[in-house]
């Protein structure tokens, strides 16, 4: 899978992305980053590429016409590649949005700085989708990028050694995931759950489940309301539920 990100700090975000899982995937050839710098596209000798914003207010605004120039570039001749505005004001990035562009060959994200990006830079790029990562400030939009590449990543078939970590892992199945125990069996005077030290499997696989839904139903309830939960599922919920209105 391709990742073309638009950034006008290329070299400090490829550093941040060259260690750890996304690094072994560049490194294995799963993937590969390729990025274009706006300011190589600026009108001053300077490569500035922000200015005063219309209308007045603080701080500086990304001009549109640098930002469009290196998409085009990004995208090469393939013009159809979606393009993804990494925005406050884009609907939230979750699981289920990673494991869509999971299944594409190429991709643009552009990272904005300053104030934010001129509007026209978005209105006037086709197939478009304005993404984010959560309802807080950024400086900008490279932390958003990694995480995006990051989630994106792990989901492409041969980059985590253990096939089986993504599909155990929080929200994969909309749930968060259950607690984990490894050695030593005791921790200041706190051992681990005798039904993990069983051997049995599938009494553990059974345990391992509750655990999630617990955990999903004390922590995130409104994950469960979203969850698609089978028949046996809804019956834990609903006997965890009268556990707790009991309690």
């Amino acid at each position: 899978m391709n990742f073309n990100i638009v950034t006008i700090f290329p070299k400090e975000l490829s550093n941040s992305l060259g260690y750890g899982v996304v690094g072994n995937a560049i490194n294995q050839n799963k993937i590969r980053i390729d990025y274009f710098d706006p300011r190589d596209h600026a009108d001053n000798k300077h490569g500035s590429i922000d200015d005063k914003p219309y209308g007045g207010g603080p701080g500086m605004v990304m001009q549109a016409e640098p930002v469009l120039k290196s998409i085009d570039q990004a995208r090469g001749r393939n013009i159809d590649i979606p393009v993804f505005f990494l925005s406050p004001q884009g609907k939230t990035f979750n699981q289920e949005k990673a494991k869509e562009l999971s299944k594409m060959d190429d991709i643009v994200l552009v990272s904005s700085r300053y104030e934010g990006l001129d509007q026209r830079a978005i209105d006037q790029t086709d197939n478009h989708e304005e993404i984010s990562i959560g309802d807080y400030i950024l400086s900008g939009g490279e932390t958003a990028c990694a995480v995006v590449i990051d989630s994106i990543a792990r989901l492409i078939p041969g980059v985590l050694g253990d096939n089986d970590s993504v599909v155990e892992e929080s929200f994969n199945n909309g749930l968060l995931e259950y607690p984990h125990y490894t050695r030593p069996s005791e921790v200041n005077g706190e051992g681990v759950p005798d039904i993990l030290l069983s051997g049995d499997h599938q009494k553990i696989s059974q345990w391992r489940k509750i655990q999630s839904l617990k955990n999903t139903q004390m922590r995130r309830p409104d994950l469960i309301d979203r969850s698609k939960l089978t028949e046996d599922e809804t019956k834990i919920i609903d006997d965890l539920k009268n556990d707790l209105e009991n309690l």
